[in-house]
């Protein structure tokens, strides 16, 4: 496994757990659940997958072109999710209604497991299942 394909699992790990915990604690604090997202503080710790070491190679030619189309499904799929969402908030909310303050800081966070999570998945499928292709 390369240090794409771990960056990928523990950004994916990471995803997950802060939208188990904030699901875990919507029953018990409400809005106070957002603070689950904190835990999307460990994914500035990715870029240790891609320390150097000595004599080897850290990233090819293919895992900056598997990187550079996991972002564009990840953004694709973000963008496609925000104009919906965006579109749909008068049907919800009408067109003199406004919109609570807590949703748009869970928008923040969500766009970012969204664009996290998608680019995670699409580097391992990329990347296929075995792994044996990418050492």
């Amino acid at each position: 496994m390369n240090a794409s394909q771990k960056e990928a699992w523990f950004n994916l790990v990471v995803v997950l757990a802060a939208l188990l915990m904030v699901a875990a604690l919507v029953p018990f604090l409400g809005k106070g659940a957002m603070g689950g997202f904190g835990l999307l503080g460990f994914l500035g710790l990715s870029p240790v997958f891609f320390r150097k070491q000595q004599g080897a190679v850290v990233l090819d030619e293919r895992d900056t072109q598997i990187r550079l189309r996991s972002q564009f499904c990840a953004h694709l799929v973000f963008w496609l999710l925000f104009v919906l969402a965006a579109m749909s908030a008068p049907a919800i909310y009408g067109w003199e209604g406004s919109v609570p303050v807590v949703l748009v800081m869970q928008s923040v966070f969500c766009g970012l497991t969204v664009i996290q999570g998608v680019s995670s998945l699409a580097t391992l499928i990329q990347y296929g299942r075995g792994g044996h292709d990418a050492a």
